[in-house]
């Protein structure tokens, strides 16, 4: 069951990434993308999480082993690659619709959209250096 779950969560998050990358002025990509693919990954990881409460120790994020600990848990791995993915496809629509207001060229989002979606935090980081540059700088 878990596979599958991982299977449909990536699946569902690709779709959003696709859009992002390859339609990104269709005007209902905002739309699957954040109703669709964000959403259904936020109620996916809600059912995981609810289901999982019984056995939830709040001390579980207190240290890094007790966190090591809690990812030895199948449950909760799948749970958190399903955060990962929901709120990695979130920077990643905001990340978009500033590139487009910014008026900058798609192209760059080929750069910015992949390193968010495998590197999360260093995507946006990128994206907040071009957005710096782009309106403090004035290039144009």
């Amino acid at each position: 069951m878990q596979d599958n779950l991982f299977q449909i969560a990536n699946t569902i998050a690709l779709v959003g990434w696709l859009l992002l990358l390859f339609l990104p002025r269709w005007k209902h990509t905002f739309t699957v993308a954040t109703v669709f693919c964000v959403l259904l990954l936020a109620a996916l990881y809600c059912v995981l999480i609810v289901s999982g409460l019984s056995n939830f120790d709040p001390q579980s994020f207190s240290t890094l082993q007790n966190v090591m600990d809690l990812f030895r848990n199948k449950d909760a791995v799948l749970a958190g690659w399903v955060h990962y993915l929901a709120f990695d496809l979130l920077v990643g629509i905001h990340i978009l619709k500033k590139t487009q207001t910014l008026k900058l060229p798609h192209a760059l989002n080929f750069l910015l959209l992949p390193a968010t979606f495998m590197f999360g935090p260093l995507g946006y980081m990128l994206f907040s250096i071009v957005r710096f540059v782009r309106t403090s700088v004035g290039v144009r």
